[in-house]
């Protein structure tokens, strides 16, 4: 078994170096069969000489050699299309390796560009594989590194450029953080998993869906399944959507379809065009309602774009304001929830709440609106097929 410490070894060797060695006395005491090597992934025509202290270290040429066009054999000159070409290579590299059976982590480090060569292809890494980044841009958004993944990105706080008072104390924390993500690993491979035997359902919800999502969870728990809850905030959807493709997941209930509305009036929290794809095309039991379909997401009140400055508006938190949805806008969710769903073969029912669409869409509450909500529970109910296997019911209340 192997863990490996990826980077750029003809700009980053010292740092990879102190971090396998590092990582390898981590692991000396409970897993001293796993072997550290350090991967290079340099782009430039450098060949490191530094001595690599008996830390095995894999030639960039060999991480080339795996690219998938195998008549690609020398990068190009221009770095973005070097760090593009690599990373790709990185991907079928890890990929050999995890498939061999070897691979049982992988840690990586660099600035902007080693990041965002490194990151895809430890994304590419199966759920549960221990995978991190020591990185400089481990803040703000990181959503083009991390997204749907358990990636793990590292804070470096200082420039990876060599081992100073602060990059020691940061590279011998994520040495400990990976080795013990190893050895959880390790030891759950020889204990039994009642939840292997479950069948799981995925559940979207958000703040304003939270009662209904709890009652359901609580009630396919005690029936006996497995439940995986995504906070319906864009990655959220994408993530379970990753999953029911992954084969975790076996059915779904998409209460809160809120990411619908900011993908189409344009909030910060949107799904893409491929919403509700992943059930459809796995063909596995989807029940959907119109959850949070009363908002969308925008940061704090200062972003609101000016287009919407005479909307209704409601401060969820400093971070998060909520816009309310009109009449048209809600005819246009209806008409891409019911375009998707009359694709779909499998079972599907489509709940439409009769008291609210979210917990603030209620008589006395900020964005009750019965005419809008009436709107898109009519035009939905309208625009599906119904058929045997795709059916629309009533219910009482989302939130």
């Amino acid at each position: 078994m192997e863990v490996l410490c990826i980077g750029t070894a003809d700009t980053k060797l010292e740092e990879l170096l102190f971090l396998a060695t590092r990582l390898r006395s981590s692991l000396a005491a409970s897993a001293p069969k796993v072997k550290v090597s350090i991967v290079d992934v340099s782009t430039t025509k450098t060949v490191p000489t530094q001595d690599s202290k008996d830390i095995a270290v894999i030639a960039r040429d060999t991480v080339l050699s795996c690219y998938p066009d195998s008549s690609q054999q020398d990068l190009p000159d221009d770095r973005g299309e070097a760090i593009a070409l690599m990373s790709k290579a990185l991907q079928s590299f890890l990929k050999n390796r995890y498939e061999a059976g070897t691979l049982v982590a992988a840690v990586g480090l660099g600035g902007s560009g080693g990041t965002a060569l490194i990151a895809p292809a430890l994304r590419s890494l199966p759920l549960g594989v221990p995978k991190l980044i020591v990185s400089t841009v481990a803040s703000g958004n990181t959503a083009p590194y991390v997204g749907t993944s358990d990636l793990v990105l590292f804070p470096s706080v200082v420039d990876i450029c060599g081992i100073n008072s602060v990059s020691r104390v940061i590279l011998s924390n994520a040495a400990s953080a990976v080795a013990g993500m190893v050895c959880g690993i390790l030891m759950a491979s020889s204990e039994s998993d009642e939840t292997d035997t479950k069948l799981t359902v995925g559940i979207t919800m958000f703040g304003v869906t939270t009662q209904c999502a709890n009652a359901v969870k609580h009630r396919l728990n005690k029936e006996g399944y497995e439940t995986l809850v995504f906070h319906a905030t864009g990655v959220g959807g994408k993530a379970m959507e990753e999953l029911v493709r992954g084969g975790f997941i076996q059915g779904v209930l998409d209460i809160t379809t809120t990411e619908v509305a900011d993908h189409i009036v344009g909030g910060i929290m949107a799904c893409d065009e491929t919403r509700f794809d992943a059930a459809i095309d796995k063909k596995i039991p989807l029940v959907l309602s119109v959850g949070a379909l009363d908002m969308v997401n925008f940061g704090a009140h200062d972003t609101i774009p000016a287009a919407f400055s005479d909307r209704k508006i409601h401060i969820h938190n400093e971070q998060i304001s909520l816009m309310r949805t009109t009449v048209e806008e809600n005819k246009k969710f209806a008409q891409f929830i019911a375009d998707k769903l009359n694709k779909s073969l499998s079972t599907v029912t489509v709940c439409l709440p009769q008291k609210g669409i979210s917990a603030i869409d209620a008589p006395g509450m900020p964005f009750y609106d019965p005419e809008a909500t009436s709107a898109l529970l009519d035009e939905l109910n309208t625009r599906l097929v119904k058929t045997e296997n795709r059916q629309v019911s009533s219910c009482y209340i989302i939130c």
